[in-house]
This record gives C-alpha cells, structure tokens and sequence, in this order.
C-alpha cells in the first residue's frame, strides 16, 4: 500500500490569486483605492485577490479626489509644503505592519501615491531588516505614481545596494510626480517599467500594458507552484523510500 501512494501521481495545484495589500494614495480611502482599480482588465483582476484598509489619520485638509469620490478620506503621513519635513511615517509603517500580522500573509503590496510611497518603503525596509521582521516576506510590489520618501533617518533604505524585491512601476507622461518616480526606478533592481500617456492617476491601462503586468502576476504565481511542486516531490520521494524500507524489512 505504501508503494501504491508513492508511485500515485502528485496531485494538481489548487487555483489560487496572488493576496495583495492596497495602500491608498493621500487624502483618500482603501474602497476609493479598490474603485480606482476597477478599470484595470480582468485578465489583471482575475490573478489578484485585493485587500485595503484606510490610512491611520482622517484627512486634515481637501481631497483632490472631492466630487469624485465620496469620503471619508484617510491620510498614511503627513509633510510640510517643500516635502522636507514628516509625521506619522513611524505610526503608519507599525500600523500597516500589524495589519499584516492580522490579516496576511500577503504575496506583495500595490499602492498609489502616497500609498506607493509607502509600499516601496516597506520592501526596503523588510529586505534590509529594519521592520517588518515578523511578517511574512514582501514577494513583489506594484507602484503607480511612486516617489522617494526623503526623511532623513530612512535615507539608508534607498542606498546602495538596490532593492531586490521584484518591482513594477507606472509612471504618467503627465503627473507632475514622474520626476520623482524616474527616481525610484533606480533604486529597485530590474524593475518592470509601465508608461503611460495620463497624469497623476491610476491609469487605464492599454493591451500592451495590462500583457506585460499580466505576464509579472503569473511568473510570480508560477513562482509558487514551482516551489509547491519541489516540496510535493520530495514528500513523495520520501515516502518511496519509506515504502521500500518497509517492503525489505518484510
């Protein structure tokens, strides 16, 4: 009978998504996140299974996003008018990371603006151990409209070396904050980059576009199942030896 369930063949991989934590862009909310998403292909929504929650601080100020979408609308920081000066950071970053505890694990992370900010800060944070110790590891992030958060105790996030975490970044022809996303290009490893015609936005995405977003969402599912099938290989392979033990002993 041992000998039997060695040889059966393994059994096919279940069908799964990839879990993302959504952080939201500034002054805005985790179900204003998920609408702005929603225009995205199938074929991209169909490979993720989306979480969101809204930043630590109610909005102090007027959303951008008045008119559009109703509130209440959440802030994860807060800084002064030359983006020199911030509050908050350390709050958000342990309020994010006992979400995590909570609610993941999580394959990796998608934000928009100040939400990519963050996103891209924790993954450096995590890969070069300054937070996130206790959470499961960040596979992968997906910024849209990204910048370098210049605080100047987490400059050492964004030295040298870059930042392994596999990385895709939209960057908009006309957002006023693609100068500072041209930045962060430089501080991941081989990121994917997606450009796109709009402006500060998350973006309609073309076929082109959504292909090559499609293409990183399976390689890292097909990650996984590579893995998955290593661990299954050896447990049968082990169980063939424990087969054939028992058939000499008899």
């Amino acid at each position: 009978m041992g000998v039997e369930n060695a040889s059966s063949p393994l059994p096919p991989f279940p069908q799964r998504k990839l879990k993302l934590l959504g952080l939201h862009g500034f002054r805005t909310s985790g179900d204003i996140l998920r609408r702005q998403l929603s225009k995205w292909s199938p074929s991209i929504l169909d490979l993720i299974d989306l979480d969101t929650l809204d930043g630590p601080f109610p909005c102090l100020g007027k959303s951008d996003v008045e008119g559009y979408f109703e509130g209440p609308y959440y802030e994860w920081f807060r800084f002064n008018e030359d983006y020199t000066e911030f509050q908050g950071v350390e709050d958000a970053i342990s309020f994010i990371s006992d979400y995590m505890k909570t609610h993941g694990p999580y394959d990796g992370l998608i934000g928009f603006s100040q939400g990519a900010v963050l996103s891209g800060l924790l993954a450096g944070l995590q890969e070069k151990a300054m937070a996130l110790q206790d959470v499961a590891s960040i596979k992968f992030v997906i910024l849209t409209s990204p910048a370098q958060l210049r605080e100047k105790d987490l400059k050492v996030v964004y030295e040298a070396p870059a930042i392994k975490c596999p990385a895709v970044i939209l960057l908009g022809e006309k957002d006023w904050l693609r100068p500072m996303g041209e930045e962060v290009v430089e501080l991941f490893h081989e990121p994917l980059v997606i450009r796109h015609r709009y402006g500060h936005t998350v973006p309609r995405l073309d076929s082109e576009a959504t292909n090559m977003l499609v293409n990183f969402l399976k390689k890292r599912l097909g990650n996984d199942y590579q893995e998955e099938a290593a661990l299954q290989e050896e447990a049968a392979l082990g169980s063939e030896a424990y087969a054939e033990d028992v058939c000499v002993a008899v």
